[in-house]
């Protein structure tokens, strides 16, 4: 779980998946329009990991190293906000049934909530640090914005500097996105 919390956001150019297909980029051609930015990261740091002087791996075999990988993309692709609601349901409903919880996916959706909480968790910090983190997204939503325009796409949620309320984005993010899934865990 700690490589996929270090990896999860390796090399991200600070744009949405819903550009990246709409401008057809080539991570979105490469990865096929399904959670882009996830697989990104993935293939980037399997990429480094793989090299001789990192692969700290390299004495686990063949079957061991498959079973961490898929672990790893798993976690990784969870963190892709299309997949939220879903995930979040899922867990739901498991863990109504906790006692019977003890399938290998039983702990890998765990795992996959566990992610999910820390890549939202920005909003559970102190307020001078929650406030960078929501000055830092807010600038890349502008970026992202004032490059659809340029493209005359329309703007995502929140992409429009000259109208945008930060307020109003965080208390929907915090809404709709961090409290249910800590409420869930």
């Amino acid at each position: 779980m700690f490589v996929a919390a270090c990896i999860h956001d390796y090399d991200h150019p600070g744009l949405s998946n819903k550009f990246l297909i709409q401008t057809k980029d080539p991570l979105a051609i490469l990865y096929n329009d399904r959670s882009v930015l996830e697989n990104h990261h993935c293939a980037m740091s399997f990429n480094i990991l793989l090299k001789e002087n990192n692969n700290f791996l390299e004495h686990v075999d063949k079957e061991k190293f498959n079973e961490f990988r898929e672990v790893i993309i798993g976690l990784v692709l969870a963190t892709d906000l299309a997949e939220h609601f879903q995930i979040l349901s899922l867990f739901k409903k498991k863990i109504l049934n906790i006692p019977k919880c003890v399938q290998r996916e039983d702990k890998i959706l765990l795992m996959k909530i566990l992610i999910k909480c820390a890549d939202v968790s920005n909003a559970t910090k102190e307020k001078s640090i929650y406030k960078r983190w929501v000055d830092g997204i807010m600038e890349e939503f502008y970026r992202q914005g004032d490059m659809e325009k340029k493209l005359n796409i329309p703007l995502s949620p929140f992409g429009n500097r000259d109208n945008a309320n930060p307020n109003s984005c965080q208390k929907s993010f915090i809404e709709f996105i961090a409290s249910p899934i800590f409420e869930a865990l």
